[in-house]
């Protein structure tokens, strides 16, 4: 009897043991977290498929119409940023830039303005997920803001 009581718990050990299925992984590159067709949603024009480049935690897709381009950065950063110092940062590397604070978006989420050619839409989650919405070349700043936010959206969605 004991033999047997022992047989039994070792098989309902061994089920235990086993590891569920794993869930569906979320976006593995910025290409999969943001689609031409999301683009085309946000913008109104048609674009082709992205090109990515991965670099470790960094992973960028660019997508091309007409003479615009619109670029996502997605990264899993080592350490919390320090937001002041980064965005003095930009403003000095990208001449005619202006910095615009945005709620309701991660962590932290900003516009640099770049003056003649768009926006770039920068978003922190949770101190470690960086995401960069760039839309330069379909009009002022003010024009793809709202483009920008809802490409934004559907990255962190997929993140």
């Amino acid at each position: 009897m004991v033999a047997l009581f022992l047989l039994f718990a070792a098989a309902v050990s061994n089920r235990a043991a086993v590891a569920p299925p794993p869930m569906p992984s979320k976006a593995l590159g910025a290409c999969s977290a943001v689609t031409a067709a999301d683009l085309e949603r946000a913008l109104g024009r048609r674009f082709g498929s992205g090109q990515e480049e991965n670099h470790g935690a960094e992973s960028t897709c660019d997508y091309g119409a007409g003479n615009g381009q619109v670029s996502i950065t997605i990264q899993r950063l080592n350490a919390k940023l320090d937001i002041p110092a980064e965005i003095e940062s930009l403003k000095r590397s990208i001449k005619d830039s202006s910095v615009r604070m945005i709620a309701g978006l991660g962590s932290v989420a900003f516009y640099l303005d770049i003056a003649g050619a768009g926006t770039q839409l920068h978003v922190i989650r949770d101190d470690r997920d960086y995401l960069m919405v760039s839309i330069l070349g379909f009009g002022e700043a003010p024009a793809v803001y709202a483009a920008a936010e809802r490409v934004a959206r559907a990255a962190l969605g997929r993140m």
